[in-house]
Formats: C-alpha cells, sequence, structure tokens
C-alpha cells in the first residue's frame, strides 16, 4: 500500500485552484471576527461546501463562551472502528483582517482535501472534517481558541477514540514553505511545565507528507535544528487550535507555511487579501494533508503525550535516542579525568550531575547546548574546537532575542533554579583542562 499511495494520490491530485476560490469566497466577506454575522454567513459557505464535497452527517455545532455565540461546522467520512482523525481549520478571522491567508487559505485547503478523500477509497478510520469559530478570540479579548475547546468538550466520551488532530493554519502564502510547527502549550494541570505533540505524530506527518510527494520541513525550513529547542526554552507567542487538543493531552499537528525565518508579512491586517495568496502554494499544502491523513488513518496508536524527542534527517527521534547521546557525550569527559590524579574526575562526575539534572528537566535544549561542550571539554583543548562547541548556545541566545524582538515569544519554559544549575554544569565543562 506504501508504494502505491504517490500514485494515488498524484491520481487525485489536490486542486490549489479550488482551495484558493473558497479562500477569497470568505476573504470577500470582509473581516469576520467570531459571533459576527459575517462569521455565521463564513460558516454557512463551509457547510454548503462539504456536503458538495461528499461529506456525511454536515452540522453546525452552536456554542456559546463569554456571553458570544460561535457555530463550528463538523462532517464526517465513515470508517471501520469507531477511532477518527479530526482534519481541521478555523474560518474567523481577525477582526481587522478579511483572513485569505489566516485562515481561509487553510479552510479552501481542508474542503478540497475533504472532497479527494471523499472519493470511492478504503480507509483505516473514521475522518471527521471540521472548521472551527472563535481561533481569534484572543484578538478581542477573549479566551484562546474557543470553538476547538467546545468541539472538544462536545466529543464527550468519544474523546478516547480520537487518534489525532491536523490543524491547517496559515498557508497558501508563494514566500513560505509548508511545516508542521511543535510549539509547546502550558501544562493547565502542572505549572511551569508544557504540553507538545507526541513524536509518533510528527514521524507519522513526515511519512505521509514524503509519501505524497510534499514533504513538510519542522518548525522553520532553514532553522529547523536550532528552532526545536528554541521553542522548548522560550514561551512562544504564536498559536493555533491545536493549542486546545495539545493541553488538553490529545495529540495535535500544527501545520503552517509561515515561519520564524518567513513569516508572512500581511498577518492581522487589511492587506491579508486573496492577492497575497497562490494556488500552487495552497497545492503543496493540500498535498501534505492528503498524506498526513491517509498515514494518520493506518498509523498505530502511539501516547497522547510524549515531549522528549527531535526531527532530523527525516525522522523524529525519540527518548532512547535522546539518552543515548546524552551518555556518549560525557564519555570523553569521564575517560581523560580517570587517568588523572588532580580531582579532575570527581569534578567531571559533579557536572555531569548537574547536567542529567538539566537533562532530566529539558532533555532537547539540554543536549542542544551541552553536547559539544561535554565531547570538547573531555578532549585536548583546541581554540577552535572551544569556538565551534559555544556556538549552539550562542545560537540558541541570537534567535531568542529576535524572537523577543519581533514578539514571537515571551518568557521561558526554564526556571530560574534549572538556569542556575545549566549555568554551573556550563562553567564546570572548562574549569578542568584536557590536557593537550
Amino acid at each position: 500500500m506504501n508504494a502505491l499511495l504517490p500514485a494515488l494520490l498524484a491520481a487525485a491530485a489536490f486542486d490549489g485552484q479550488a482551495a484558493l476560490r473558497h479562500a477569497s469566497a470568505l476573504a470577500a466577506l470582509g473581516p469576520h471576527p467570531w459571533g459576527s454575522p459575517r462569521a455565521l454567513a463564513a460558516a454557512q459557505y463551509v457547510a454548503a461546501q462539504f456536503r458538495d464535497a461528499g461529506l456525511a452527517d454536515v452540522r453546525f455545532q452552536d456554542f456559546d463562551t463569554e456571553g458570544i455565540h460561535g457555530v463550528n461546522v463538523v462532517g464526517r467520512l465513515p470508517g471501520p472502528g469507531s477511532e477518527f482523525v479530526v482534519v481541521g481549520a478555523h474560518h474567523d478571522s481577525a477582526p481587522g483582517a478579511p483572513g485569505a491567508y489566516d485562515d481561509g487559505g487553510g479552510v479552501g485547503v481542508v474542503i478540497e482535501a475533504a472532497r479527494v478523500l471523499a472519493r470511492p477509497r478504503s480507509r483505516g478510520r473514521t475522518i471527521v472534517f471540521v472548521t472551527w469559530d472563535g481561533e481569534e478570540a484572543r484578538s478581542t479579548g477573549g479566551a484562546t481558541t474557543t470553538g476547538s475547546r467546545a468541539f472538544i468538550k462536545q466529543l464527550g466520551a468519544s474523546v478516547r477514540d480520537m487518534v489525532a488532530a491536523v490543524d491547517v493554519e496559515m498557508c497558501g502564502w508563494k514566500g513560505g514553505t509548508p511545516a508542521v510547527h511543535p510549539v509547546p502549550y502550558a501544562d493547565p494541570l502542572r505549572p511551569g511545565r508544557y504540553h507538545v505533540v507526541p513524536g509518533w505524530a510528527v514521524r507519522a506527518a513526515i511519512r505521509g507528507a514524503r509519501s505524497a510527494g510534499a514533504p513538510l520541513a519542522v518548525g522553520d525550513p532553514l532553522l529547523s535544528w536550532l528552532y526545536q529547542p528554541a521553542v522548548r526554552t522560550l514561551r512562544v507567542k504564536l498559536y493555533g487550535d491545536d493549542l486546545s487538543f495539545v493541553q488538553a493531552g490529545l495529540p495535535a499537528l500544527f501545520l503552517s507555511d509561515s515561519s520564524f525565518t518567513a513569516f508572512y508579512p500581511w498577518y492581522h491586517q487589511p492587506t491579508d487579501t486573496p492577492e497575497r495568496i497562490e494556488a500552487p502554494a495552497l497545492a503543496r499544502m493540500g498535498q501534505a494533508v492528503l498524506g498526513i491523513v491517509d498515514e494518520l488513518s493506518r498509523a498505530k496508536r502511539g501516547p497522547a503525550t510524549d515531549a522528549q524527542w527531535f526531527a532530523a534527517f527525516g525522522h523524529a527521534f525519540g527518548a532512547p535516542f535522546l539518552i543515548a547521546l546524552a551518555l556518549l557525550s560525557v564519555i570523553p569527559g569521564f575517560a581523560t579525568a580517570s587517568s588523572r590524579r588532580d580531582g579532575a574526575f570527581g569534578l567531571r562526575l559533579f557536572q555531569a550531575a548537574l547536567f542529567g539534572v538539566f537533562f532530566w528537566r529539558h532533555p532537547v535544549p539540554a543536549l542542544w547546548i551541552f553536547m559539544l561542550p561535554n565531547v570538547v571539554g573531555g578532549l585536548p583543548r583546541k581554540r577552535g574546537g572551544v569556538a565551534i562547541a559555544v556556538m549552539p548556545l550562542l545560537a540558541l541566545v541570537v534567535l531568542g532575542t529576535l524572537a523577543w524582538r519581533r514578539g514571537f515569544a515571551g518568557g521561558l519554559w526554564i526556571a530560574g533554579w534549572e538556569l542556575a544549575i545549566a549555568a554551573l554544569a556550563f562553567a564546570l565543562v572548562w574549569a578542568a583542562p584536557a590536557r593537550s
């Protein structure tokens, strides 16, 4: 089946031009914030398109939050068993923006993905298509992602059968690259801690998109490796409807073709109009979505929460791999210190213990900051080697500063006492110079 997938999806190629027409139709409403008559018109448009695409049980899902009435739109493609995959976008816009890109493009992708997947074919699970109201509720001073939170609440006991959600956010920009954004969100039950999309879901997204001929970046197409420790260090202010799922302990993927190095210039502006987006860019995202949904409809379910992973070389490596890297990084220091009688071994053991505590709390940032220093600190010292070893930390500081200045981030996930431990461990790497 995997070998046939590219051919099947190519035969049912995603229609980017049709997705652009949907984005244009929604933007033609003008700004349509949640609870407004125009937002209701957007919901009615989506419902009509869902029915035309061939979805079953298309219905409106009403909800009230903070005295404002919102409407989600839900449709289904039935599959065997009780398990289901959610594919969604938000049909409301920021108060001052027509929302062609945010999120008319995402809605267009969801509608046309539903049209392709509704064609006669076997599927492993039910697929639920939904557009949410109220994603932009915070723009009006309200709560975040009100529609998707209401959707989850109304799932009731059936929420345990949800395999994963695919949230299609801002897309269709020529200057962007489709990416899955593993943004950590605050854990409502553990102050100071976070949830993030689990590694198995990211692996499924990477596999599915690649099989469909539309490979995904992870986080940022240019800074993927740096992006991952950065978002686990800095509290990112951006979010999508995946926020509701992730905070509820449910796997959810956040897809967009905006990133840190190429962010849509007309975000939440009156100039977010249809001429800013294009059909080929929507087709790229749509093709990726088709592959991801196909993969999730067949993939083995993983844990609902799993923050310990790192994506590289087209794969998301899990906790065992991260632990192995951490252990390997301290071996050179122990090997060198064990041959000395000046207390170097005890010092190295203390440093490794501090590193271990920081790694236990924040594995991805810990490896990013310490892996090279741990190795270089235990080898014969060369100036060039030391300079290279501190570059990951410097890159993280520079990116964090830029993200803060651009308003993308505010605050840290790392507590003060954890920073103190990390700083002492980093200093001790160089406290017992290796013999040349």
